[in-house]
């Protein structure tokens, strides 16, 4: 099936779900009924988006709630970015959401209580977390993340400021591996270690090579529950400031552990938009997500921290821009 007539399928079937849910009295199919949505007087059906997944593909939802911390310029582009991968590898659809909707195994509802067409998540295969701070979860939506990565076996890929994420839910800092405390530096540009050049996310990767951006300072991680995959050589970086909680010369950048059955990687790399241009590390949180979603296999090997063995180098910088020749800079000039 070509891209054009994947089109016109998904444009017929989103027809087909419009006409279904304006014909009153007609139930969903396989849809159990309720009484009411949550926080709702009005009658709602639950369940899921009928539509059938593209043959061969796993479905990955991004979720980038932003909305009570800092609003980072580069969520929107490792968004486009992560979901450009999966189109031309033909190994996942990214489904993008920057509300907390989908984060439910019980159907989805608006506000007037109302059953919503769309994925919850019982259709995804991986979350794709460049979430910041706290966000506004019920309990059952709480238990139902929890669940999806516990006990179904499904992916977690967490990048940069996803360790700001829920400081007040111990649980979500068990799953995740890691809790932010602050970037001491700023951003500053500085050597990264490569300790795990077996893992697919970094076996890629020189020794030791040069990246600037934003440095975290994550605390709560242990090297006993997950495989450091890079981290921070703070040699040549003041540790004597105030703002230092950790004195081990230990900064963990990117890790990937297990939680229950599920499977869980982090990168707190991706502050800055250009980040996001760099080859290597779209391929980092890439080859992350593959090996989430169980396309690509990756023994978790937990071990101390282990020296550079390399001077750094510096990471291929972005190539030349590609598309339709009527958008590029210079048909446009």
């Amino acid at each position: 099936m070509n891209r054009r007539e994947w089109m016109r399928m998904t444009g017929q079937g989103a027809l087909a779900g419009s006409a279904l849910a304006l014909a009153p009295g007609l139930a969903a199919p396989q849809q159990q009924q309720r009484a009411a949505a949550p926080g709702s007087r009005h009658p709602a059906q639950m369940g899921g988006m009928a539509t059938a997944r593209r043959p061969g593909r796993k479905n990955v939802l991004a979720w980038g709630d932003v909305r009570n911390g800092f609003q980072h310029n580069s969520v929107s582009h490792a968004f486009s970015v992560m979901e450009e991968l999966g189109y031309v590898s033909q190994l996942y659809d990214l489904f993008i959401r920057t509300d907390s909707q989908p984060i439910t195994k019980h159907g989805l509802y608006g506000s007037d209580g109302q059953i919503v067409y769309g994925h919850d998540l019982n259709d995804f295969d991986a979350i794709f977390f460049f979430g910041v701070r706290e966000i506004d979860l019920r309990a059952e939506q709480r238990a139902d993340l929890m669940s999806f990565i516990h006990d179904d076996g499904k992916g977690f890929v967490a990048v940069h400021s996803a360790t700001t994420a829920f400081l007040s839910w111990p649980e979500f800092g068990e799953m995740l591996g890691g809790r932010f405390v602050n970037h001491p530096w700023g951003r500053v540009e500085a050597p990264i270690i490569v300790e795990d050049r077996a893992f697919p996310a970094t076996r890629f990767l020189p020794p030791v090579f040069m990246l600037q951006d934003e440095m975290y300072q994550n605390v709560g991680w242990s090297r006993r529950d997950m495989d450091v995959l890079l981290r921070l050589d703070v040699s040549h970086l003041n540790t004597r400031q105030a703002n230092i909680v950790n004195h081990s010369g230990d900064f963990p950048l990117a890790w990937a552990k297990t939680f229950g059955k599920g499977r869980v990687f982090y990168s707190a790399l991706g502050h800055a938009r250009e980040t996001w241009d760099i080859p290597d590390i779209q391929r980092i949180v890439f080859e992350g997500i593959l090996w989430a979603l169980g396309l690509t296999p990756g023994e978790i090997q937990p071990h101390a921290m282990r020296a550079a063995t390399a001077a750094p180098v510096d990471l291929p910088g972005p190539p030349t821009p590609c598309g339709p020749r009527w958008a590029m800079p210079k048909a446009r000039a």
